[in-house]
């Protein structure tokens, strides 16, 4: 059910803040200190930081509050675990469950469940049992798509809380120098200019070559 593994390094303090996401970014820390948090959602595009909070949130939890038992899973992973209950002969109380012992559950990616609306139905259920028992509940979505067609579903009948939206990419700025990934980088640039200056200029450049190169 935990699938994502803990990672001790995405922290409050290794999140660069920007202006595009520091709205975010203070939510996200007051959701963690405050146990009385109403439920919380980041929406943004793919690599903006949202994951990284999330992964914040939880080692703030379980730093300051160790007494405390924090799910940390993907939308994919509970509609997998509900399919295999019910597979079984269970029920989706049984799913709901395993889920609600947990103080404070953090749920990604959950665009995942855009067309899956009997799975947006149990989960629903499960967020408001949350609400309901006082529990603390976090996701986010990684399209603005998504969070256009997730507002009525798990928004207003099922998400009682606050969000914020991300609107920029998240660029990660405590990593350790590398020399190698710095020349790899270079070249990478160095290799942009020249295909897009070829996409402007060149009729005759085949655009399989700048897919090849985007791959």
């Amino acid at each position: 059910m935990e699938s994502i593994q803990k990672d001790n390094t995405f922290t409050f303090d290794s999140f660069e803040v920007t202006k595009a996401n520091s709205q975010a970014y203070e939510k996200a820390k007051l959701f963690a200190e405050n146990s009385d948090s109403k439920p919380f959602a980041i929406f943004g595009d793919t690599a903006t930081g949202k994951t990284h909070l999330l992964y914040a949130v939880k080692n703030a939890i379980e730093q300051d509050s160790p007494e405390l038992h924090v799910i940390l899973t993907t939308a994919a992973d509970m509609v997998s675990s509900l399919t295999n209950i019910i597979i079984i002969g269970g029920s989706a109380e049984q799913f709901r469950e395993q889920y609600m012992q947990a103080d404070v559950l953090l749920v990604d990616d959950m665009q995942w469940i855009v067309e899956k609306e009997k799975s947006q139905d149990e989960l629903i259920l499960l967020f408001n049992a949350f609400y309901e028992s006082g529990k603390r509940f976090m996701m986010t979505s990684s399209e603005k798509e998504s969070y256009r067609r997730l507002e009525d579903r798990l928004i207003i009948r099922g998400f009682f809380g606050d969000f914020a939206v991300i609107t920029q990419s998240y660029i990660h700025a405590q990593l350790e120098p590398d020399a190698e990934r710095i020349n790899q980088r270079k070249a990478l640039l160095q290799r942009s200019e020249q295909i897009s200056w070829k996409l402007l200029h060149d009729a005759d450049f085949s655009i399989d070559a700048f897919k090849s190169y985007f791959k």
